[in-house]
């Protein structure tokens, strides 16, 4: 149910029902965009924390997977080959069945070397460590909306493939805020552009909204398949003609299927959960008898479901687990955009 009312907020059904679905929660968002007046103007007249370094924003407009966090990776890491020492702040999401955040372990697993602090409140975590964690910068994960703190650089990611869903705001659609709000950017990042047509259009509409900001284009790119278990770097053709059952717990999971199909491997069956979903071990169990009876030995999964996998180890008997893991290649505007990020660090 709550896949298929995501589905609906991102305007990929248009039946009845699905219209019916919109109307009833029309109201709803209407109570949320008030909700949104008076708690931004609650931090008008506050005021927002101004960090003793840069802070870099990035966010995004709308609910659901954008690619924000490989966005924060490579960001990360070209600030680290710069010479820049970055602190990464998130808010580290955690259901209340798990103690970890996946996010933030998929972090401390590709950039170990940078300091990842989590929790809601930024400021504190900046406050708390500002005198222990030597920081040239901080880049703060899905803050376009967080008002405490200020931002000297608002970083916004919109996906190329379905940027706005189906125009409303949540709940009714998955916008956080109305398109307007996109004038406080300085540079958007249209992320997955490889395989969408729109991508004049939806540069024209964000020029028409804000001329001002740097507008650059990025896609996903897969690395060679990496072993869950044993952290092994498979062959690059290793999935290509090969059966496997894929499953994953991401805001796209679309574009997880996308990296199956382009792989080359033969998708038995693919088993999707709400993002930031905590396996439980009868959904491993089922998801391994579904490879068992059709005769599948490679689950493939993704580097934000992989983390959360390991303590499953003794089930994967006879079948190998392992993720595809992704990164972000900028396809257009890449030396403009880290001329600006940097011209921010140095300020």
């Amino acid at each position: 149910m709550k896949q298929y009312l995501l589905s609906v907020m991102k305007g990929q059904k248009s039946s009845f029902t699905a219209q019916l679905i919109i109307y009833l929660l029309l109201p709803w968002s209407l109570i949320y965009r008030l909700g949104l007046f008076w708690h931004r103007n609650f931090y008008r007249l506050k005021g927002s924390y101004k960090a003793h370094r840069p802070v870099i924003s990035i966010g995004n407009i709308t609910v659901g997977g954008v690619g924000k966090t490989p966005l924060v990776i490579w960001l990360a890491r070209n600030l680290q080959d710069k010479g820049f020492k970055s602190v990464i702040l998130i808010r580290g999401y955690m259901p209340k069945d798990s103690k970890d955040s996946d996010e933030v372990n998929m972090l401390n697993e590709q950039i170990p070397y940078i300091p990842v602090l989590a929790g809601a409140d930024r400021v504190h975590n900046i406050i708390k460590s500002k005198s222990v964690l030597p920081v040239d910068v901080y880049i703060c994960d899905d803050a376009f909306q967080h008002w405490p703190l200020h931002r000297d650089l608002n970083i916004v990611a919109i996906d190329a493939g379905n940027p706005f869903g189906n125009g409303h705001l949540f709940p009714a659609g998955i916008l956080r805020e109305p398109l307007s709000s996109l004038k406080r950017a300085d540079i958007f990042i249209l992320t997955k552009t490889d395989g969408s047509s729109a991508v004049q259009v939806l540069s024209s509409q964000l020029k028409g909204i804000n001329a001002k900001a740097l507008i650059v284009e990025s896609r996903y790119k897969t690395a060679a398949v990496a072993g869950v278990f044993d952290d092994d770097i498979l062959p690059e053709d290793f999935l290509k003609e090969r059966k496997v059952v894929g499953f994953c717990a991401i805001g796209d999971p679309l574009s997880f299927e996308s990296s199956l199909k382009n792989s080359g491997a033969s998708v038995i069956k693919l088993f999707t959960y709400m993002d930031h979903h905590v396996y439980k071990k009868n959904e491993i169990e089922r998801i391994l008898e579904s490879c068992r009876s059709q005769g599948v030995q490679v689950l493939v999964t993704t580097h934000k479901d992989a983390v959360k996998l390991r303590a499953f180890k003794d089930l994967f008997i006879g079948i190998r687990l392992v993720y595809i893991p992704i990164q972000l290649e900028i396809t257009k505007g890449s030396d403009e955009f880290i001329q600006k990020v940097i011209s921010v660090c140095r300020h």
